[in-house]
């Protein structure tokens, strides 16, 4: 039994005593049954009774929710699309409690599989680990972060490692229903570190956005350094929880766009507050950017809540996949030249020959993510809460997906 299962418990048994919501004592992880293949409600979780009152229909009567510190009118208190009884007692076997679910912390389950030889060290995963650890993201227990899962699980036999995944997902789908419990499917993105995917050079790919799925593909490669694959890793999960190369848009190689959904930062990281190689989605918004009036000087401006001063911590960065000095407030050489302009000059950004293009202001990532994995995250306990809010499962669908940042075949990225 956990520490979070004892102290459920524990409170239970207590609320029981003071409030007579009856029981018969104590259970550890719950977990629905099925009858002739028809789901059945999970068990009351200790001090419920079935007539307890339950307001928000998700299997904790409010009596407990109000000991647990869950909202009673909520099914997903912290808005991370796993329910709350799933969270505080696990469901249909997967013991989320156990794997350090918080039901009043946002959580992100992905099951990482992986070739012979591909292995990820788990320095290379706590960088990941860290950049959501650390991100602007309230939750309800008053602290800051994503707790983000990365479960090692299984390395894939010889004998079903596809060298070159192609189609990429008929191919990925006969490895993920042989190596992936679908019981976790509710709960967990799955990621396949591979070799190869399409007959390409691309690093990557996300099975739409939002999607379930994604693949790593830098084994081809070499498998890159460990900041690479961290780097490559956090893109392609953030394809999965709602991002887009341009954050809100598709813009390659948008200038005003600081995170690494931006290719010119999937692989390097930006400095942050003088440390370098920092993974991050974009914390702040940044103004509209012209490229046809660049501005060494005051480099890039700042939407409000974003401030100067939370532009100024954020420096390494990179335009026309060179590193360039100052940073993203003031001072900044986007033509890599060394030295500050005094005057106003053209140049093309995004890589596509024009120099007057104008980008649209960029998002906070981390106030934007999307968990339900395109309809695919998201369990029985949710309720009401279950379905899609949109319009479409998805906001960019898997056929229109375009491939992540290429990386020469003969040599690391």
């Amino acid at each position: 039994m956990s520490q979070l299962q004892k102290a459920l418990l524990t409170a239970s048994l207590l609320f029981l005593g003071l409030n007579g919501c009856g029981g018969t004592g104590g259970q550890e992880a719950p977990m629905a049954s099925t009858r002739q293949g028809v789901a059945l409600a999970p068990p009351p979780p200790p001090g419920c009774l079935p007539e307890s009152p339950d307001t928000d229909q998700d299997g904790i009567c409010d009596g407990v929710e109000a000991i647990l510190g869950t909202h009673p009118d909520s099914s997903d208190t912290d808005g991370d699309r796993l329910s709350d009884y799933a969270e505080a007692y696990g469901l249909d076997g997967v013991d989320l409690p156990s794997l350090g679910a918080n039901p009043r912390r946002k959580d992100l389950f992905v099951e990482v599989d992986y070739y012979p030889g591909f292995l990820p060290a788990q320095t290379t995963l706590d960088r990941v680990i860290s950049a959501f650890t650390t991100a602007p993201v309230s939750n309800p227990d008053g602290s800051t972060g994503v707790s983000l899962h990365l479960m090692v699980d299984e390395q894939i036999s010889a004998a079903d490692a596809d060298q070159d995944l192609d189609p990429v997902w008929t191919e990925f789908d006969l490895i993920k229903a042989k190596y992936f419990e679908a019981s976790r499917a509710p709960f967990f993105h799955y990621m396949l570190l591979a070799n190869q995917h399409s007959g390409g050079t691309a690093s990557g790919s996300s099975r739409g956005i939002p999607g379930h799925d994604f693949v790593v593909t830098l084994g081809f490669a070499g498998g890159g350094t460990a900041l690479q694959l961290a780097g490559t890793l956090m893109h392609e999960l953030g394809h999965n929880i709602g991002l887009r190369h341009g954050g809100n848009d598709n813009a390659h190689f948008k200038p005003n766009y600081l995170s690494i959904m931006n290719n010119e930062y999937q692989l390097h990281g930006f400095t942050m507050g003088g440390v370098p190689n920092v993974l991050d989605y974009s914390r702040v918004r940044i103004a509209s950017f012209n490229e046809a009036t660049i501005n060494e000087v005051a480099a890039f401006t700042p939407v409000a809540p974003t401030t100067e001063a939370d532009l100024a911590l954020i420096g390494g960065l990179r335009f026309n996949n060179r590193l360039v000095i100052g940073n993203a407030s003031a001072n900044l050489s986007f033509n890599a030249n060394f030295v500050i302009e005094a005057t106003s000059y053209a140049l093309d950004l995004n890589h596509n020959g024009a120099k007057n293009n104008v980008f649209p202001a960029s998002q906070n990532d981390w106030q934007a993510l999307v968990y339900d994995g395109a309809g695919e995250i998201g369990d029985s306990q949710l309720g009401a809460l279950r379905s899609l809010s949109r319009e479409s499962a998805f906001l960019v669908a898997p056929d229109k997906m375009e491939p992540c940042l290429t990386v020469e075949p003969d040599r690391t990225p």
